[in-house]
């Protein structure tokens, strides 16, 4: 081939060529860069996105290796914490709790059995346990069956003097009832002092759904107003209990060929559903009350009691229960579990909430430029900084002894809890240990990922007042997570 036609045509196409290849090449580095100093503007690219002009974010991240600062966005300015919360009052337990602490749900009488029959009042003192459902109130039934008594003569009685009568959090949103995450807060907890209201079609058209719950009881009266229809001028099946009562409307249309419609509500004087329940429960267990269910407290009758049974949750059950499944409920017991372990009166949330500061002050963090109102985070009061949400996570990593019970109480991204079905087929899933946080237009994200290098990160990402969909939010917060989890520290 002639080389003045190499020269003139091949050359400059060979230039183009090798200079394509080389700006790609330098491009791609640029995108998989993961490199400490590449972090800050990949992040920032990702906060750029024009869906999130609206929101404010506060974000921390640190490398717990060596206390490495890796990126910070208003990290000292303050949030609505929602249900990171959470991780304040499950540190506080755990490190001011005796380690093998019991919620242990008992059962007393101030009389004796005689020819199987219970002749004084049965006892119940609430411990606050947020994991007891029927099934524990079946065991307690077994466990007096097994002793003989087949008829009680006096009242079910309900102790509550373990948490103060302060039913619902400070800040709380009155028109959140009664919605379960609002759950009222009483010692005496069973099924998360909530029921479930299954709503599926009748037979026919015209004709009322059919309704069941769980569990079966007469504590509530059911008001059935629906209608089975295909009429689309009819709005859709809607369940609600009436405030300050425990009376269930049901609502709306079903169509013929939906399928069966869960709903789940709060109960009011939770206490006395409890209480309400366990008599019912007795009975199908083959013993006879004869007389009805009251309240009581234990210092009319210490002297005279005599033990009977008890079922009982460890504390780490409970301690998934908040930091897994975000339970409200869970959080709310423990905060007034802690106040009533430490200072031997009725638990409040007040006092907890001081123990809470106590023992954060404790290690080192400021409290003054927080403000903590309740135990799960429901409250719009409550405010606090990605500065000092990892400063919390940052200590609980250095107490070795207790680190590791902190740190499995977390969700798992893809695996369990609130994160379950994020970060799916990613380097993030089964690696990031962490806590969700959500109210309305409020989305967060705080806890542990590991770098691709294997070095343990803190992580703090705070989503304030966005009008859309947190769905969006959560993406963002899952692309970062992910870009730490292919972090090399060393490079």
């Amino acid at each position: 081939m002639d080389t003045k036609y190499l020269v003139k045509y091949l050359l400059p196409f060979w230039f183009f060529f090798t200079t394509c290849v080389a700006a790609y090449q330098i491009s791609d580095s640029l995108i998989t860069d993961n490199t400490p100093k590449s972090l800050k503007t990949q992040i920032d690219n990702i906060l750029k996105d024009s869906l999130l002009d609206q929101c404010f974010f506060g974000i921390k991240i640190i490398s717990l290796d060596d206390g490495r600062v890796l990126y910070e966005l208003n990290s000292n300015k303050l949030f609505h914490p929602a249900s990171n919360m959470k991780l304040l009052t499950t540190a506080t337990a755990i490190n001011t709790l005796k380690h093998g602490y019991q919620f242990k749900t008992k059962l007393f009488t101030d009389g004796k059995v005689v020819d199987s029959v219970l002749r004084e009042n049965l006892y119940i003192i609430g411990s606050g346990d947020p994991l007891l459902e029927t099934n524990d109130l079946d065991s307690l039934s077994l466990l007096l069956n097994i002793q003989g008594i087949k008829k009680i003569r006096g009242d079910i009685a309900g102790d509550v003097s373990r948490f103060d009568s302060i039913y619902w959090g400070k800040g709380w949103m009155w028109d959140d009832e009664p919605e379960s995450y609002s759950a009222f807060i009483t010692p005496l907890t069973v099924n998360g002092n909530s029921i479930k209201i299954f709503v599926s079609p009748g037979k026919n058209i015209g004709d009322p759904p059919s309704i069941k719950t769980e569990p079966v009881t007469s504590f509530t009266k059911l008001f059935n107003f629906g209608i089975t229809s295909n009429d689309t001028l009819i709005p859709l099946c809607q369940v609600t209990r009436q405030r300050g009562t425990n009376n269930i409307i049901i609502n709306g249309r079903l169509s013929p060929a939906d399928e069966i419609k869960e709903f789940k509500l709060s109960i009011w004087k939770p206490e006395l559903y409890f209480l309400s329940l366990l008599k019912e429960r007795l009975k199908l267990s083959g013993i006879i009350v004869d007389r009805d269910i009251t309240l009581d407290s234990i210092r009319h009758w210490r002297k005279e009691s005599i033990f009977l049974a008890e079922v009982s949750h460890p504390i780490d059950s409970v301690l998934h229960q908040i930091n897994k499944n975000s339970d409200n409920l869970a959080a709310e017991n423990l905060l007034k579990t802690i106040s009533a372990e430490h200072l031997g009166s009725s638990g409040s949330a007040e006092n907890g909430l001081l123990l809470i500061k106590n023992y954060l002050a404790s290690e080192g963090i400021d409290t003054s430029k927080m403000i903590l109102v309740d135990g799960s985070g429901v409250s719009w009061y409550n405010a606090i900084s990605p500065d000092a949400i990892v400063q919390i996570l940052q200590k609980q990593y250095e107490r070795k002894t207790t680190f590791k019970r902190f740190y499995e109480s977390l969700a798992i991204a893809g695996v369990d809890g609130t994160l379950k079905n994020r970060m799916k087929g990613t380097r993030a899933e089964g690696n990031v240990h962490a806590k969700t946080g959500s109210l309305l237009g409020v989305s967060n994200l705080s806890g542990y990922v590991k770098s691709a290098d294997g070095k343990l990160l803190a992580f703090s990402i705070l989503c304030n007042h966005f009008p859309g969909e947190s769905k969006i939010l959560k993406e963002m917060q899952d692309k970062v997570i992910e870009l730490l989890s292919k972090l090399k520290l060393n490079r």
